[in-house]
């Protein structure tokens, strides 16, 4: 897989962090969707890769075929995810774009445009980030 054939990713502007994917090739060719946290856990013999996803959209091909829990595709996304991974690494802009990314507007320029829908109201206009008051930890 190669980035800007296959793929494009970019920081959200919806969710803080999380990398916006839309894949551009192959047989899930018009998917966007977000990846969120990602982490490797280790047991006796096996390291597990697991990462949690939000899909925003697919083509019409595949509507009507569950994609969540199906072990082809969510292999097909953990190596997406590995190359994203990579690409990020080997990108001497990389820190620019996270201090974007985190600055009180948020993504500025986003190429992959999801439905209006999954932003809060006034917030898609405004491009930044939703501001939350009294967040607590547990």
């Amino acid at each position: 897989m190669k980035k800007n054939k296959d793929y494009i990713y970019e920081y959200s502007d919806l969710n803080l962090f999380q990398t916006r994917v839309q894949i551009l090739t192959g047989e899930y060719k018009g998917i966007i969707l977000e990846f969120g946290s990602s982490h490797i856990e280790s047991s006796q013999n096996t390291n597990d890769f697991t990462f949690d996803y939000t899909l925003y959209e697919k083509p019409e091909n595949l509507i009507g075929i569950t994609l969540r829990g199906n072990i082809k595709f969510e292999k097909y996304l953990s190596e997406l995810l590995i190359n994203i991974i990579n690409d990020r690494k080997k990108d001497k802009k990389e820190q620019e774009k996270l201090w974007e990314a985190a600055s009180v507007e948020g993504v500025k320029s986003n190429r992959i445009k999801i439905n209006e829908k999954f932003y809060a109201p006034g917030l898609l206009f405004k491009k930044q980030q939703p501001k939350v008051d009294g967040l607590q930890s547990f």
